[in-house]
């Protein structure tokens, strides 16, 4: 149970300054963070000298792309984030939220692969169930836990999402792989058998750079290796340029289905055991319960869950 918080150290503090601080440590920016609360820059910038004189602390010092927070500001923000959404919530309570009225911005963490394949079905569903629903697909990095966190970031999607105190995840779905190439490529007339698919030159789908990939490790157990003519970032470039080459392409049974949307592509199966790709999703726990929140991640599922049926036909 929580003790009882000693009003005597807080009595002094504006609710209002908190607030300018929590949107100063999201934008780093004393224009932008005017902008989102609507006041003057001048407003803003006195908002910020009472805050240092209230904590006595400079909170942040200036750099080269913006403000960078300062010790205290940093180990503030996570806490004063959630302590605000907690607030929130017990003065105003859980907002309603009705797709078909709501005006909302969400913002998704996500591989080019959610982008190319899952995004345009989302988009249709958008279009007639909640049109005032705008999404901003920014790629996954490194600190994507912190950006969610912060509040930067609502949901994460990939093949992999660490566990950290706050995050939570859901498994959305496991797929397949299958060999991709030109529309007529020689190899495709018969069986492509594992000698055939050794002899052909290869596409690799890296996003992180790394050299090798799930069918090289496969094959290394064996000692065999193939020939990786070219390594690519984007899953969404990688069929493309199998279309146009005679390189062959391992990648994602879904990635497959959704090119052949777009170009001509023969498929075979992988003459390799791979074991399946599962795809997760991951939010912050302060939005297990927000209706938006939980209206976006019904959208997720139901539509990956939808995208595997139609994989397994």
């Amino acid at each position: 149970m929580l003790g009882m918080v000693n009003m005597t150290d807080i009595a002094g503090l504006d609710l209002n300054l908190l607030t300018a601080l929590d949107v100063l440590l999201a934008e780093r920016s004393v224009t932008v963070a005017a902008d989102r609360l609507g006041v003057t820059q001048s407003a803003m910038s006195h908002k910020l000298r009472r805050l240092r004189a209230q904590l006595n602390d400079p909170l942040f010092v200036a750099g080269r792309d913006g403000f960078v927070p300062m010790q205290r500001a940093e180990a503030m923000a996570v806490p004063l984030r959630e302590a605000l959404h907690n607030l929130h919530n017990a003065v105003c309570g859980q907002p309603s939220f009705d797709p078909a009225t709501a005006k909302r911005r969400f913002v998704l963490a996500a591989p080019d692969y959610f982008e190319f394949v899952l995004l345009p079905t989302m988009l249709s569903v958008l279009r007639d169930e909640a049109p005032g629903i705008e999404l901003s697909v920014a790629p996954r990095r490194g600190d994507v836990s912190e950006r969610m966190q912060r509040g930067e970031v609502d949901v994460v999607f990939g093949p992999v999402i660490a566990e950290h105190a706050g995050i939570r995840r859901t498994k959305l779905a496991t797929e397949g792989f299958l060999v991709m190439a030109r529309k007529g490529h020689p190899l495709f007339k018969k069986k492509l058998t594992l000698e055939r698919y050794l002899a052909a030159s290869h596409i690799l789908i890296s996003p992180g750079g790394q050299p090798g990939g799930q069918v090289d490790a496969a094959l290394a157990k064996t000692g065999r290796r193939r020939h990786v003519a070219v390594q690519v970032a984007s899953f969404s470039a990688a069929p493309l340029l199998a279309a146009q080459s005679e390189l062959l392409l391992t990648g994602p049974t879904g990635l497959a289905i959704a090119a052949r949307r777009y170009v001509e592509l023969e498929v075979a199966d992988v003459p390799v055991k791979l074991e399946k790709l599962p795809s997760f999703m991951g939010w912050h726990a302060r939005f297990d319960a927000d209706p938006g929140h939980q209206w976006l991640r019904l959208l997720a599922k139901r539509f990956s869950r939808a995208a595997e049926l139609a994989r397994e036909r």
